[in-house]
C-alpha cells in the first residue's frame, strides 16, 4: 500500500509514525499496473493489476498483490537450479519470463528479474500543499516480512 504523512515543519523525520500514515492512505488511479527494465520506458509492459479494499487496515485502504508468482514448488523455485518455473506458476505470470524469486540458492547473484513494477496513484484532491513523506509498504505473501521505504515529495 502507499500512504502519506505530512512532514513536521521541523522537517523532523523521527517523529513521524505508523498512524500518521494510516491517516492518508492512498489509492490506486489505474486498474493497471507496469514493469519497466531500467530506465529504457520502451521496455515498460502494462498489465492488469490485482487490488482489494477488502480486510486492509487502515479500512478502506487499497493493497496490490506481487504481480510475479512464485514458482509451483514448495520452496517457490529458490532450490532450482536455474531460473526457470519448470513445475509451472502459482498464478499467471503478467507477461513471459516474469515468474519466480529471480535468484535462486546455487547462483545468488545473477538475478533475472531486473526490472521495475510500477503503479499508478491518485492524490486526494483535498490534501493541503505541503511537505509529505510517502510510503510504501509490502506485506509479503509467504513470511512473515513487511518491507518499507519512503520518500520525500512535495504537493503544490
Amino acid at each position: 500500500s502507499y500512504r502519506l504523512c505530512k512532514l513536521p515543519s521541523s522537517g523532523n523525520k523521527k517523529s513521524l509514525t505508523e498512524q500518521c500514515f494510516q491517516k492518508i492512505p492512498l489509492k490506486f488511479a489505474s486498474e493497471n499496473q507496469w514493469i519497466q527494465y531500467g530506465n529504457d520506458k520502451s521496455t515498460r509492459i502494462n498489465f492488469k493489476a490485482n487490488y482489494t479494499d477488502v480486510g486492509t487496515t487502515p479500512r478502506g485502504s487499497q493493497w496490490a498483490k506481487n504481480p510475479i508468482p512464485a514458482c509451483n514448488t514448495v520452496d517457490g523455485g529458490f532450490l532450482q537450479l536455474d531460473h526457470d518455473c519448470h513445475t509451472g506458476t502459482q498464478f499467471p505470470p503478467p507477461a513471459p519470463g516474469l515468474e519466480g524469486y529471480g535468484d535462486n540458492i546455487f547462483d545468488p547473484i545473477d538475478s533475472n528479474l531486473q526490472f521495475s513494477i510500477g503503479d499508478y496513484l491518485q492524490v486526494p484532491q483535498d490534501i493541503p500543499a505541503g511537505k509529505y513523506v510517502l510510503s510504501w509498504r509490502w506485506d509479503c505473501e509467504q513470511t512473515p516480512q513487511v518491507w518499507a521505504t519512503c520518500a520525500n515529495i512535495k504537493i503544490v
